[in-house]
C-alpha cells in the first residue's frame, strides 16, 4: 500500500524474466536447447535492466521485477553473472533491504557459486544421468574459466581497437603547433573520465546502503562537493532514528512550533524554503541547547485549488460536473486525488532536511483536526464572534464562491484598456465611464449619472446628491423612472458619498453591487436588488436582458440607452480592478447571506500587544505595516460555496411543514441554529422554538474557508 502504481512496461518485462527464469530452476526439466534459448533472452533482459536502472525510492514497478528474479539471485545467478550485471545486483540488493519487503522476504541470500549458469545446469542435468558421469565443480570452473577466457579476449579487442583508434587521431592531427592543445585536451578528458567514474561509484556505494541505515561516509569517496550525494541517506537514518520525536515525560524545558500548512496538493516554493529554513534553525538550535522541541508538520486540504482541479479532470475526462455525481461521490474523488497526488509537499520537506516529527503528521481534514475546526466555530459563534448576515462579499463567478479580500489581486487600469477575462472569446473594455440621463417622474428634466459598469444600474435603487448642491435643491425627495424596470427611483440627499465638485454631481446608488453604495444603502434602508447569477450571467432582475453574460450586457444596455435617446457619452477613466488570485477572472461585489469573523476586538488587542512590548515585530519598521493591517480590519467572510471542506456546523430550522428553499433566498437569521452535533442544535431549536410541533434541520450547504480550518 502507498506505493507509485507499476508501470505497464515494467510488468511486461518482469513477465518476460519470470517465463524465461523458470528454465533454470533446479525444478525445471527444459532441455540444453531450452535452457540455452532461455538464457539469451534472460541476459538481454538483465542488460537492459542493467542500462535503466536508477534512484532508490521503491515502487510497484520494482516489487513486481524483483519477483520475477527472486529465485534467479538465490538459486541460479552466481558471483560472476552478479558482478556482470552489477547495477542489477546492487538495485535488487537494496531494494529487497527496503523495510517494506525485506518484513515479507525475511534475509534473502544470493548464489555463492562462482558463474551460475554453469552450476544450475549441471544440477539440473545431474538428475537425468550417473552421478559419476559429471563431476558439477569441474563443471563449473571449466565453464567459469571459459566465460573469463571470453571476457579477456573481448577486453584485448577493445583495447587494441581504442589503441588504433587513437593511433588515427594522432595520425590526423597537427604535429607541432597542436601538440599542447591535444595533450591539453587529452588531459581534460582524463579527469574527466576520473569525475565520472568517482561519482558512479559513489552512487554505487549510496544506492548499497540499505534505507534508514547510517550512512559510512568512508565508503563514499568523492574530490567534489555534489550536494545530492552529500545529501543522499542522511535524512532517511535521522528520521528511522527518531531524533525528530521528542521523548514523552523528558523533564527538559519545552519549545514547540507548528508549521504554517502548505497546501497538501501542492509544491514548495521560495517562500516556503524561506520560512522553513528559518523554522528549523530556531529548532535545531534549541535542541542542540537540551530543549525537548517538537516541529510539528502538518498539510492544509486547499479547498479551492484541490476541488478545481478535481473538477477540470472530471469534466476533461468523462464530460461530467460534480453536480453530475452529487456530493458524496464527488467528495470520494477528491480523496482519491489527494491520496494520489498529495505526497509531493511532504517529500519536499524531507529533501530540506527539515527536522519535522512525522509520527505525529497532520492534515487538516483528519477526523480529530474536523472535530476541532468545529469546536472552534462553535465556541467563537457561543462568544459572538462569528454571525450570519447579508453583506457584500468578493464574488468570483469562475469559481462560483466568495473570497477573502487577501484573495484579490488588483491591477491599475490607466484608462481605455482592452483585458482577457474568463469565459469570454473576445476581450472586454475597461478604464471607461459611462454617462447616461434618468428622467425625472414629472418629466420635467432629467439627472445625469456616470458609471465604469453600465450593467448594474438594471439594480440601482436611488440617485444620490449633496444636500448643499444648488442644481439639485429642487429635485431632491423627488423620483425618476428606470428607463427598462420603469421602477420609481429616488433621490436622496448624501453628504458622506457625493462630491458635488466631480463630474455632473449625481452619483447612481447601486447597493447591492459597490461596497461604497452598500453602506449608502444601509443607511438611507433603500432596497437591495441583485442583478447576476452566480456564474456571472444576469438574472430575473435584469430583465430585458435576462441570461445575457455580465460583460455581453454591459454592450447592450449602453446600446438600449442610445435607441432611448438617454446615453450621453464616455471617457477615459483610470480605474483599479479587482481580480481572482486563483481564476483571474474579474470580481463581482454581490450581496449574499454569509458566516463572518467579526475581526475588530482582535485587531485592537494584536495592535495592544506590540504597542505594549508584549510582541515584538523584528525588523521594528514593520511595525508600521502591522498597525496599517490591522486598524483598517474588515470582518472576514468564512463561508465558501464548495464541497471540499470543513462542512459548516449551523443548521437552518424550517417548522410545521414549511417548504421551500430558503437558505441563502428567504432566510431569516433567527432561524439558524450552531452545534458540534446535529442532535446538539436539535435542541438549540426546540429550546428557541418550544411551541413547534414539527421541527426539521437543514445543514448548511457551504464549507469553512481553507484558512480558518487551517
Amino acid at each position: 500500500q502507498g506505493l507509485e502504481e507499476a508501470h505497464p512496461t515494467w510488468i511486461n518485462q518482469a513477465e518476460i524474466i519470470s517465463s524465461n527464469a523458470a528454465s533454470w530452476l533446479p525444478t525445471s526439466d527444459a532441455d540444453k536447447k531450452a535452457k540455452d534459448s532461455a538464457r539469451k533472452v534472460l541476459e538481454k533482459e538483465l542488460a537492459k535492466l542493467d542500462a535503466q536502472l536508477a534512484g532508490h525510492i521503491i515502487s510497484k514497478s520494482d516489487v513486481v521485477v524483483i519477483e520475477s528474479l527472486l529465485d534467479m539471485y538465490k538459486e541460479v545467478l552466481g558471483k560472476a553473472q552478479q558482478q556482470k550485471f552489477g547495477n542489477v545486483t546492487r538495485w535488487f540488493n537494496t531494494c529487497v533491504h527496503q523495510p517494506v519487503l525485506s518484513k515479507l522476504l525475511g534475509g534473502i541470500t544470493l548464489c555463492a557459486s562462482p558463474d551460475g549458469w554453469g552450476a544450475a545446469l549441471l544440477a539440473a542435468s545431474a538428475a537425468a544421468a550417473p552421478a559419476a558421469e559429471v563431476d558439477p565443480e569441474k563443471e563449473a570452473a571449466k565453464l567459469a574459466k571459459k566465460e573469463a577466457a571470453k571476457a579477456a579476449k573481448a577486453a584485448k579487442a577493445a583495447k587494441a581497437a581504442a589503441k588504433a583508434e587513437a593511433a588515427k587521431k594522432q595520425a590526423a592531427a597537427p604535429k607541432a603547433v597542436n601538440s599542447k592543445k591535444a595533450a591539453a585536451a587529452e588531459e581534460k578528458e582524463k579527469k574527466k573520465a576520473a569525475a565520472e567514474a568517482e561519482i558512479s561509484a559513489a552512487c554505487a556505494a549510496i544506492e548499497a546502503i540499505p534505507s534508514g541505515d547510517k550512512k559510512d561516509v568512508k565508503s563514499v569517496l568523492l574530490s567534489q562537493y555534489i550536494p545530492a550525494l552529500v545529501e543522499a541517506k542522511w535524512y532517511e537514518w535521522w528520521e528511522a532514528s527518531g531524533f525528530f520525536t521528542p521523548k514523552q515525560g523528558s523533564s527538559k524545558p519545552k519549545f514547540v512550533i507548528i508549521i504554517p500548512p502548505p497546501n497538501v496538493t501542492g509544491t514548495l516554493h521560495l517562500g516556503h524554503a524561506l520560512t522553513n529554513s528559518v523554522q528549523d534553525t530556531l529548532v535545531r538550535w534549541r535542541r542542540m541547547s537540551g530543549y525537548e522541541t517538537l516541529w510539528l508538520p502538518g498539510t492544509d486540504h486547499a479547498g479551492i485549488a484541490t476541488q478545481t482541479v478535481v473538477e477540470k479532470k472530471l469534466m476533461k475526462e468523462e464530460k461530467k460536473t460534480r453536480h453530475d455525481l452529487g456530493r458524496e461521490a464527488f467528495l470520494e474523488r477528491v480523496w482519491e486525488w489527494k491520496e494520489k497526488s498529495g505526497g509531493t509537499i511532504c517529500k519536499q520537506l524531507r529533501r530540506l532536511g527539515s527536522s519535522l516529527d512525522w509520527t505525529r503528521e497532520c492534515f487538516t481534514m483528519d477526523e480529530k483536526l474536523s472535530a476541532a475546526v468545529n469546536e472552534a466555530f462553535v465556541q467563537m459563534y457561543e462568544k459572538k464572534l462569528i454571525y450570519r448576515d447579508n453583506r457584500l462579499v468578493n464574488w468570483s463567478s469562475t469559481l462560483r464562491t466568495a473570497i477573502s479580500d487577501i484573495e484579490v489581486d488588483y491591477v491599475d487600469v490607466p484608462g481605455f484598456h482592452q483585458l482577457s477575462v474568463p469565459g469570454y472569446t473576445d476581450k472586454v473594455e475597461f478604464g471607461v465611464l459611462t454617462s447616461f440621463a434618468y428622467p425625472l417622474e414629472n418629466e420635467s428634466g432629467e439627472i445625469v449619472v456616470a458609471t465604469t459598469r453600465p450593467e448594474t444600474m438594471l439594480g440601482d435603487t436611488a440617485v444620490a446628491v449633496h444636500p448643499d448642491d444648488p442644481r439639485y435643491k429642487s429635485v431632491q425627495g423627488q423620483f425618476v423612472i428606470h428607463p427598462f424596470s420603469k421602477r420609481k427611483i429616488p433621490i436622496i440627499a448624501d453628504a458622506e458619498l457625493v462630491d458635488m465638485n466631480f463630474g455632473t454631481g449625481a452619483v447612481k446608488i447601486t447597493p447591492a453591487h459597490d461596497p461604497n453604495d452598500f453602506k449608502t444603502g444601509q443607511r438611507h434602508k433603500l432596497e437591495f436588488i441583485n442583478v447576476f447569477t452566480e456564474d456571472g450571467n444576469m438574472n430575473e432582475n435584469g430583465a430585458p436582458f435576462t441570461g445575457q453574460p455580465r460583460f455581453e450586457c454591459r454592450k447592450t444596455v449602453v446600446e438600449a440607452l442610445e435607441r432611448q435617446g438617454l446615453f450621453r457619452g464616455k471617457a477615459e477613466n483610470p480605474m483599479r480592478l479587482g481580480l481572482c488570485s486563483r481564476s483571474k477572472d474579474v470580481i463581482e461585489p454581490m450581496i449574499k447571506p454569509q458566516w463572518w469573523v467579526d475581526c475588530n476586538n482582535m485587531a485592537e488587542q494584536a495592535c495592544q500587544a506590540v504597542r505594549d512590548e508584549s510582541l515584538d515585530i523584528i525588523p521594528k519598521q514593520f511595525e508600521k505595516t502591522w498597525f496599517s493591517w490591522l486598524e483598517n480590519i474588515r470582518d472576514w467572510c468564512i463561508s465558501r460555496q464548495l464541497w471540499w471542506g470543513h462542512r459548516i456546523p449551523a443548521y437552518y430550522v424550517t417548522l410545521d411543514g414549511e417548504s421551500g428553499d430558503y437558505i441563502g433566498k428567504m432566510e431569516t437569521k433567527e432561524r439558524w441554529v450552531v452545534g458540534r452535533r446535529k442532535e446538539d442544535a436539535e435542541k438549540v431549536a426546540k429550546e428557541r422554538f418550544p411551541d413547534a410541533k414539527e421541527i426539521t434541520l437543514t445543514q448548511d450547504p457551504d464549507v469553512l474557508d481553507t484558512w480558518f480550518s487551517s
